[in-house]
């Protein structure tokens, strides 16, 4: 009989590590079913020991270890993968069986788990390269899938797999119909969207298959047991890789550390690499495939352009301060397109009327009463002439007082304004303005799913001469457009995102990408750098300016950061709070913002940790967070600081 320590393949598990008795021989690395309470859960075995070498431990036990019944033992993952998937939840400090779950696709685990797939041999089709060596290029999607055509070819003639990681189901359905041309037979695509069955199909060719082939799937599908002497981590600067639930982890770490597990090649690549990556290769710890380009080049017309000009010269004229939505400019812009039958792209932030409403006299925002987040103005469904108030973060809506009018929560008065621009206030100037165009809208209301913004961008495209307003999340989805323009993305800097600044850059090289004749540019900033070194495409010094900074603040990649969000009823976050600072106070813990509101009368807090550059993983500080209690969340070098 043995004593195995298992990790649970589940969420909300309690414990990382649990122990049970078996009758059955264990091996290491199988996957087994555990009873936990009342029910039965999969689980990976991270040890097993002999009863007889392990009497006093048994004893001295402060609780009674339960038998494993029926253990159904599998194996379904190569010794590199589990490895790489170990390293992966060390540096993002999660659970070992969580990080697992969320590496694997859901089909392919269940069917192994009934038996629809067989074992894998534990010598399978690893670890079969000699060593690894790491490259990246930085160039359009254009350059990029030239090289990719290239390198498949190149690893077919060398009897050499090929998987090429991308972050959406998009992204891969689109590469794959790029990809498979002359080579269908021996290409395959794996993402969400597949049917269990059509995954199953595909996965046991995959492993049946002879001659090389090409893999195209997002980072989840890098668990199919086969060799691959080239990896891709491609669009490797979209934020997207890191999971929005928990385990909170970065894909990118994962592939990279696959990568070396297997000893497989592995290549970065994306219109604008990460600053990680850039300080990478200037350390020469990767190196150049084919050029990384210092400037992207194009032929379209482009501009910057301030509203605020024209608001002061109409107050000059006429003595009356004027909001300008649409300066001259870009009417300009909609006014001939559309007379041409030619499309335009206007891209805006935030949805809604304005992001926030602020009082004249005193300042004050109108808040939501659940979470104290700043409600944003929206039409209303039922009649587009009257107004709600929406708060994005919980939910909440009501109507204005009186329905038409509201008063400030602070004084009383009754100066309230709507201050910035969303995506339903363009969409009122352009009817104001040419009421005969065609307007197609793509937001978080009108298109809830991924299927409905492309039946949107459809239709659009289909149109001539229509103008499609949106939030950024429509851009990938599009083919070209002949006109785009920027109404506002000047409430992104507002974002406590150390990143925000390479996301605009990337916002903006897309639609260089997107656009084949004009592209203009409307931000009321006092610095316009960023955008002009965009529209120029200058990423050399663009990228200069990113590494100063981020060394200047010890962000990545010259530093960690560890965020630890608390959440629950005020008193139990103070105190938590206190303790947790005490726990961690060796590591100088910062408070990160004053306690914010969220809806049922909870409430949240963040404690940041700021480590040296080379301090992290850390495994005396790995042990002290993966004993916090499971309401404390821990995320590493995340996005957000508050």
């Amino acid at each position: 009989m043995q004593i195995v320590t298992v990790a649970p393949i589940v969420r909300g598990v309690l414990k990382e590590r649990l122990s049970y008795f078996s009758k059955e021989p264990l091996e290491v690395g199988m996957i087994i079913v555990v009873p936990v309470r009342t029910r039965e859960i999969p689980a990976i075995v991270l040890e097993a020991r002999m009863v007889s070498d392990e009497k006093s431990t048994i004893k001295s036990s402060e609780y009674a270890i339960r038998k494993i019944t029926r253990a159904h033992p599998r194996r379904i993952w190569t010794r590199s993968f589990l490895l790489a998937a170990q390293k992966t939840a060390d540096f993002c400090a999660q659970k070992f069986g969580e990080t697992l779950l969320s590496l694997t696709p859901k089909a392919i685990l269940d069917a192994h788990l009934e038996g629809d797939l067989r074992d894998l041999k534990t010598d399978e089709r690893e670890r079969e390269g000699t060593h690894t060596r790491l490259f990246a290029i930085q160039g359009d999607t254009k350059t990029r899938l030239e090289h990719w055509e290239r390198l498949v070819r190149e690893s077919f003639a060398r009897n050499e797999s090929i998987f090429i990681c991308l972050p959406t189901e998009d992204d891969v359905t689109r590469i794959a119909q790029k990809l498979e041309r002359g080579i269908s037979d021996y290409t395959y695509a794996l993402h969400s969207g597949l049917t269990k069955k059509k995954l199953i199909e595909r996965w046991n060719k995959i492993l049946k298959e002879q001659h090389p082939i090409l893999v195209i799937g997002t980072a989840q599908y890098v668990s199919v047991p086969r060799y691959f002497k080239t990896i891709v981590l491609d669009e490797e600067h979209i934020p997207t890789w890191k999971t929005m639930t928990r385990p909170l982890i970065d894909q990118r770490i994962f592939v990279e550390e696959y990568a070396r597990a297997c000893m497989s090649n592995l290549i970065f690549g994306a219109p604008l690499l990460r600053a990680e990556t850039h300080a990478r290769l200037r350390e020469g710890q990767i190196e150049e495939f084919g050029r990384v380009a210092l400037r992207a080049y194009t032929d379209i017309q482009s501009d910057v352009v301030d509203p605020r000009a024209e608001e002061k010269s109409i107050y000059d004229e006429t003595g009356k301060h004027k909001f300008v939505v649409l300066s001259t400019p870009l009417r300009e812009v909609i006014s001939n397109a559309t007379s041409n039958n030619k499309s335009v792209l206007l891209v805006v932030a935030r949805k809604g009327l304005s992001p926030i409403t602020s009082c004249g006299d005193c300042g004050a925002l109108v808040r939501c009463p659940e979470c104290d987040t700043p409600l944003v103005i929206h039409k209303s469904k039922v009649n587009s002439d009257s107004h709600v108030f929406v708060c994005h973060s919980c939910g909440f809506m009501r109507k204005p007082e009186d329905n038409v009018h509201e008063t400030c929560p602070q004084c009383g008065g009754w100066k309230l304004e709507g201050v910035g621009v969303g995506v339903d206030r363009v969409e009122d100037e352009i009817r104001k303005s040419f009421p005969s165009v065609h307007i197609f809208i793509i937001d978080g209301d009108r298109a809830r799913t991924r299927a409905q913004a492309k039946k949107i961008v459809a239709q659009f495209e289909k149109t001539p001469g229509s103008v499609l307003v949106a939030t950024p999340i429509a851009i990938p989805l599009l083919n070209t457009v002949s006109h785009t323009a920027i109404v506002s993305i000047d409430s992104l800097f507002a974002i406590p995102d150390i990143r925000m600044p390479e996301r605009i850059f990337g916002l903006v090289l897309a639609l260089r990408e997107k656009t084949t004749e004009q592209l203009l540019i409307q931000t009321r900033a006092d610095d316009t750098t960023l955008f002009t070194q965009a529209l120029t495409g200058d990423l050399a010094q663009f990228m200069e300016n990113e590494l100063y900074l981020r060394k200047s603040f010890s962000y990545p990649p010259f530093g960690t950061i560890i965020k630890i969000t608390l959440r629950g009823k005020r008193d139990e976050v103070a105190g938590d709070i206190e303790r947790l600072r005490n726990f961690l106070n060796v590591y100088d813990p910062i408070i990160s913002g004053a306690m914010a509101k969220e809806p049922k009368n909870m409430f949240r807090m963040h404690v940041l940790l700021k480590l040296a550059e080379h301090a992290w993983p850390s495994t005396e500080l790995l042990n002290k967070l993966r004993a916090l209690p499971p309401q404390m969340v821990i995320e590493v070098n995340p996005n957000s600081l508050l």
